[in-house]
């Protein structure tokens, strides 16, 4: 097993990952000319020194870093001459600090860094959607060397252990993630993140991420959606080995170290006795990095008194509303080894509705009350309220 584990730049971290079988740590700038999945205001704030300085201390615990070039969109700035500049000089450096991989989303970057960069080693991102096997060998003949699959495929082996059996490129599954199943937003809100960490256009307006403030309160309002997250149990490691996956990426790249490290011991002990919602990607006191607040302080652009509002909407932990025990999720995936959630409706087939209603505690009002905010600042960025107008 190799895990690969995002980073938040703090100088401790190498050192207290280096006793798990971690292979890689990724992440990026807060922002660049490419940009990637994240907006910048969620990001550590860090300097391109700090940067060259973690990825050495992360060399000296026998630890490879990943640079992050995931974004979908770059704009067309690459058939600019000031954008194409941009992108070769950001290249450039990564390779002067000795950054040993790429995570790249779009075929445009691969091909300029397969042509001009060939000692990095390319690992396509998840945002990509391999999620068939033609496009996963459309990805190897451009001679990459590691697919992340898309997270929707997590508990689909039989399309798994298709992909994997047709190409001889490693695959790497993410093992934490919480979007919603086969959401809607998942194009719309990658590229919005994207666009909100390209350094040319991310300080253009005030970014104020709406698919996340509907997809949190859908969650909230309807738990049970977090059961089908497509996330992965430590305790069902074995499943994806057995067909033949060996590696596993954790996320997130705005946690503690605390939150990071400890999600790394569950999946490297294979075990956690604990709250689910604790090893995924949902907001918890604590656990999560204050966001960069300065972002929003943008009163040419936005109504500041409705911006106020977002500070209150980021201090909530999804644990205050929802408990779901890792260890009574015993069984729950061996479901899906039979059965195609693509080819159903949750609504006719009910089978983690059923689960969470056994296993899970559900506040309701303190979901409802959180739900309500959210879904009620929505309703400020839609209806125009955000720019003191509607």
């Amino acid at each position: 097993m190799e895990i690969r584990v995002s980073t938040n730049w703090d100088p401790k971290l190498p050192a207290m990952l280096k006793d798990f079988p971690v292979t890689h740590v990724y992440g990026k700038l807060a922002d660049d000319v490419v940009g990637g999945c994240r907006p910048s205001f969620l990001l550590p704030q860090v300097s391109r020194q700090e940067i060259a300085d973690h990825v050495a201390l992360l060399h000296t615990q026998g630890i490879k870093f990943s640079y992050l070039l995931n974004t979908l969109s770059l704009a067309n700035v690459q058939y600019s001459r000031e954008g194409y500049a941009q992108i070769r000089e950001l290249l450039d450096w990564l390779t002067a600090i000795k950054v040993d991989a790429l995570t790249i989303a779009i075929p445009y970057l691969i091909r300029l860094v397969k042509e001009h960069y060939p000692h990095f080693f390319i690992k396509v991102s998840s945002v990509s959607r391999i999620n068939t096997v033609t496009r996963a060998k459309q990805y190897e003949d451009m001679g990459v060397d590691e697919l992340i699959i898309d997270e929707m495929l997590n508990r689909d082996f039989q399309t798994l252990a298709a992909i994997n059996e047709a190409v001889k490129t490693p695959l790497e599954v993410i093992a934490n993630p919480c979007c919603l199943w086969e959401c809607a937003q998942q194009f719309e809100h990658v590229n919005h993140d994207g666009h909100a960490s390209q350094t040319q256009s991310h300080n253009n307006y005030c970014y104020l991420q709406l698919p996340y403030v509907i997809c949190s309160s859908q969650k909230l309002e309807d738990p049970v959606n977090i059961l089908k997250a497509r996330w992965i149990r430590p305790e069902d490691l074995h499943f994806y080995e057995e067909i033949g996956i060996t590696r596993f990426k954790v996320v997130e790249r705005f946690k503690t170290s605390g939150a990071l490290t400890s999600a790394v011991k569950a999946y490297s002990d294979r075990s956690f006795d604990g709250n689910l919602i604790d090893l995924l990607t949902l907001p918890n006191k604590g656990s999560f990095l204050p966001p960069n607040m300065a972002y929003f302080n943008k009163p040419d652009m936005v109504d500041m008194a409705q911006v106020q509002a977002v500070a209150g909407l980021m201090n909530f932990s999804f644990n205050d509303a929802i408990q779901i025990p890792n260890k009574e999720l015993d069984g729950f995936l061996k479901f899906f080894k039979t059965n195609d959630c693509r080819r159903m409706s949750c609504d006719d087939c009910g089978y983690c509705q059923k689960f969470f209603d056994k296993v899970a505690v559900y506040n309701k009002d303190v979901a409802m009350a959180q739900a309500d905010n959210l879904k009620n600042f929505a309703k400020v960025i839609t209806d125009g309220r955000i720019f003191g107008s509607e």
